[in-house]
């Protein structure tokens, strides 16, 4: 019977950020999706200021996630929009009846 070599698998340490995080603007985001995992990439377009002056393109961070992080991100964001739309719905007012 023939002896299977152990396989050694380096993983790399990711060291959180510490408090507090500073936070970073993205205006655009892309979304790569895997059996495994979704990644979440985030960048920047704005102005370059040098020639040809052409919007510019900057990957901000890419963040991954397994599907169940994913799905709980998106309740929280559906939950944070529906209260930030219930926040700028004007207030409507009820018109006074004349007796």
């Amino acid at each position: 019977m023939a002896r299977r070599k152990k396989e050694e698998i380096e993983i790399e340490e990711i060291k959180a950020p510490i408090y507090p995080v500073s936070p970073l603007f993205s205006n655009i985001n892309a979304v790569f999706a895997n059996p495994d995992t979704v990644m979440l990439d985030f960048g920047y377009v704005g102005p370059n200021y040098q020639e040809p002056y052409d919007l510019e393109d900057t990957q901000i961070a890419r963040i991954c996630m397994p599907w169940y992080s994913a799905e709980v991100l998106s309740k929280n964001l559906s939950d944070a929009i529906s209260d930030y739309k219930k926040e700028q719905k004007p207030k409507t007012r009820k018109k006074k009846t004349s007796s």
